[in-house]
């Protein structure tokens, strides 16, 4: 009786042993700690830069979960929450380059990294800690491409020059240009000059030299420009159907529109209205290049693997505008 007590009590270590090695094999590889979480913040303005269904999905793809805040919140206030639930990554979108310091300790504390979408914090910030990373796109790339599709269609003829001055004349229709607008135009005209392609800015005013509404009433009798540059969908709207009135889309030498768009498939559809070339920012690739940065960071990869990117010195990874003609 005492060898068969011997060996079960034997039988039980053993078996205790094993259970003992299991649970601690489960615990190194995380097996008990609590399912990976994404941190996703709203800017003041609302805007998150980057298509959220897309992002959820991706992430749900990899048993991630997509933590949201609601508008009303700080976002120090936010990322605290977002955090205290578990985010390892936050996404914080900007719509200026000033970055909550709270926010930013917070995350530190936590052990979290953070990307920053939309406005680009200075490099100075994004150099302070080794988990700021920046994701985003230039205005002054999708510039650069338009410039580029306005010089060629201009050297192959498709832009004509009507009064055989050898420049462009442009007209610059810009409602209500913020900075990255701005910029967007800049780069667009220095690109026509990189391709040899000189420019020159058409005016339209009254005898008392204001300027003159865009505007079929307007500028009816006036010179058409060889091109009008736009930088939004609403003005590029604006200036199909204003030059469409004054009959400048017509003929064997028509005015070619150039514009930028919010998406692919807006700029799509405005190269489909009429629009000769639309460079466009895309929120989806966004979301989803945002997604495998965060998937790579929670398994303590470098975040631009698999993407086709690199970042800078500063931590900035930039994607490119995209052209549709």
């Amino acid at each position: 009786m005492k060898h068969i007590f011997s060996i079960l009590f034997k039988a039980l270590l053993i078996a205790g042993a094993v259970v003992s090695c299991i649970v601690f094999y489960l615990y190194t590889i995380g097996f008990f700690s609590p399912a990976p979480s994404v941190g996703l913040l709203t800017s003041p303005s609302g805007r998150t830069y980057l298509d959220a269904s897309v992002l959820e999905a991706d992430l749900a793809a990899h048993d991630v979960e997509l933590l949201t805040t609601g508008a009303d919140e700080s976002p120090a206030v936010a990322a605290s929450r977002l955090l205290a639930a578990g985010a390892k990554v936050l996404i914080v979108p900007q719509d200026d380059a000033a970055v909550t310091p709270a926010l930013v300790t917070a995350a530190e504390k936590a052990g979290a990294s953070v990307f920053f979408v939309g406005a680009c914090p200075d490099s100075e910030t994004l150099a302070s800690s080794a988990e700021l990373w920046y994701l985003g796109s230039l205005a002054s790339h999708g510039g650069e491409l338009l410039g580029k599709a306005m010089a060629m269609d201009y050297r192959d003829g498709t832009v004509f020059d009507v009064n055989g001055d050898l420049l462009l004349q442009y007209y610059l229709y810009q409602s209500a240009p913020d900075a990255e607008q701005a910029d967007l135009a800049s780069y667009a005209l220095a690109e026509c000059e990189h391709y040899g392609v000189y420019t020159a800015q058409v005016n339209y005013t009254d005898e008392e030299g204001a300027s003159l509404s865009f505007d079929a009433e307007a500028l009816a009798g006036q010179t058409a420009p060889e091109v009008i540059l736009c930088t939004s969908e609403q003005d590029a709207r604006a200036a199909l159907e204003t030059a469409a009135a004054l009959g400048w889309l017509d003929g064997e030498q028509p005015v070619r529109i150039y514009a930028a768009a919010d998406t692919p498939d807006a700029a799509d559809a405005l190269v489909a209205d009429g629009v000769q070339a639309a460079a466009h920012y895309d929120p989806a690739l966004m979301a989803s290049t945002a997604a495998k940065m965060a998937l790579n960071t929670l398994d303590h990869q470098f975040p631009g693997i698999g993407t086709d990117l690199s970042s800078d010195e500063a931590g900035r990874f930039i994607l490119p505008y995209g052209l549709s003609e």
